[in-house]
């Protein structure tokens, strides 16, 4: 009896052993399991989502804005006063210089001169007969039949009789002139952009008739912060886009800058000078452009969404192993109008960047590039 129940202990410790060391390997497995860290996920990237580094010109720029307006124009107004009898041009008609444009009624200017024409005749016989008593005058007084005094009489009406033929020759050629200013013509070549008066209204000297553009130059008046202005000089390139125009360019220059600021504003009035040769521009068009302040003919440029900065460093993402690398870099020149920046060191043409740093992107993460599309 003894002998029996030792080997029935013997079997329920062995049971209960055996039990015990499958537990302590089944918890042992269950924590080796959970230390095992989980795969990390990996970031798809399209290909507009990267950029690579660009060798292109680089340029920094001003920003300016204005009105169109032609630099030569000019006002037509009457010589003399008269009713308009004719206006031989309309709005939007080419005229050359001399060019015949309109015509005053000239009856007036006409009886002008022919009364100055018939005192000019009147003075011509007054000064005849002045000379023909100083010639008598003279020969009486050689022969001593008249006194120095009478002679002197004599010679002072007859200078003051060629006197008075000159002003009557003077007032002769004003008339004549008045009655040339009957014919408006044009002073230069251009367009006509209005017609300020109308065949039949009464005209007072210096009435406004027509007003002719030249388009061949246009010009801008940009209003610029005074303290950019020392970045502005004479001569600098203007590249303008103009409403209308889609994404064609005008080339320009500086022409001239204002030496003072406007009253009530830190702004300098600077004017830019656009050739306009086929006439595609016209008077009123807004238009918007840039001054090139300085030139770079190969920069090493990324857009400034791409490049970020950490307690004030500026760094890019680099794609490198397929794992993302943050690399720090050198800024350059940076043109906020374009949207770029020049890269002076840290990167190659090479690189592939994250476009647009959200933020969320961590260095280390493991990326692929998604199959393009057909």
């Amino acid at each position: 009896m003894p002998a029996r129940r030792n080997k029935r202990w013997w079997l329920v410790a062995g049971a209960i052993a055996a039990t015990v060391v499958a537990v302590v390997l089944l918890t042992h497995d269950n924590s080796i399991a959970s230390a095992q860290p989980a795969s990390a996920p990996v970031i798809e990237f399209a290909a507009s989502d990267l950029v690579q580094p660009q060798i292109r010109e680089m340029r920094t720029s001003i920003s300016i804005t204005g009105t169109l307006q032609p630099r030569n124009w000019t006002t037509v107004k009457a010589k003399v006063a008269g009713e308009l009898k004719s206006l031989l041009v309309r709005e939007g008609e080419t005229v050359s210089p001399g060019q015949t444009l309109a015509r005053i009624d000239a009856q007036d200017a006409q009886a002008r001169l022919d009364e100055k024409m018939a005192d000019l005749e009147a003075g011509r016989a007054q000064l005849a007969l002045a000379q023909k008593n100083r010639t008598n005058n003279l020969a009486l007084l050689q022969q001593k039949f008249i006194s120095q005094n009478a002679f002197d009489s004599v010679q002072s009406s007859y200078q003051v009789s060629e006197a008075k033929l000159k002003a009557l020759e003077a007032q002769v050629a004003l008339a004549k002139k008045a009655l040339a200013d009957t014919v408006v013509s044009a002073p230069q070549a251009g367009i006509v952009s209005q017609r300020h008066a109308q065949p039949g209204e009464k005209l007072p000297v210096d009435g406004k008739i027509l007003t002719l553009v030249d388009l061949a130059e246009m010009e801008v008046e940009a209003a610029v912060p005074a303290g950019d202005i020392p970045s502005i000089r004479v001569g600098q390139e203007v590249g303008f886009r103009v409403e209308g125009f889609g994404e064609r360019e005008f080339s320009g220059r500086i022409d001239r800058i204002n030496p003072a600021t406007q009253a009530g504003s830190r702004s300098i009035l600077v004017y830019a000078l656009l050739p306009n040769r086929d006439n595609a521009l016209k008077g009123g068009m807004f238009a918007k452009g840039s001054v090139t302040l300085s030139r770079i003919e190969s920069a090493l440029v990324l857009p400034l969404s791409a490049v970020s900065k950490a307690n004030g460093n500026p760094y890019v993402l680099r794609i490198a192993d397929n794992r993302v690398e943050q690399r720090a870099v050198k800024l350059g020149i940076r043109n906020e109008e374009e949207g770029v920046v020049q890269i002076l060191d840290g990167l190659d043409a090479q690189s592939r960047i994250v476009r647009t740093n959200t933020g969320t992107l961590k260095p280390g993460a493991i990326v692929k590039l998604a199959p393009e599309r057909n």
